[in-house]
């Protein structure tokens, strides 16, 4: 199960730098990105959460955590977010 997370957290990580956003580094079964605000309300127009993290301390709530999903589960978030800025 750890090889599944460390493969799906680095098809993530690939996936939303692709999109053109700030990833930070993670060894746990999340990551964290910066996106621009608006990600929250789009994602959620489209039935998806994800974790706004603007009551982190230091950040804003332009910084997102997203938990490792199965691999199906990631490519559809993926193009979620795709769809999100087409």
């Amino acid at each position: 199960a750890k090889e599944i997370i460390e493969e799906e957290r680095e098809f993530l990580e690939k996936g939303i730098r692709q999109l053109g956003f700030l990833v930070y580094p993670s060894q746990a079964n999340y990551i964290m990105f910066k996106a621009d605000e608006t990600l929250y309300t789009k994602l959620l127009g489209q039935g998806i959460l994800i974790r706004q993290c603007g009551n982190y301390y230091g950040l804003g709530n332009e910084y997102y955590r997203i938990c490792i999903g199965k691999h199906r589960e990631n490519q559809m978030l993926l193009e979620e977010i795709r769809l999100c800025y087409g």
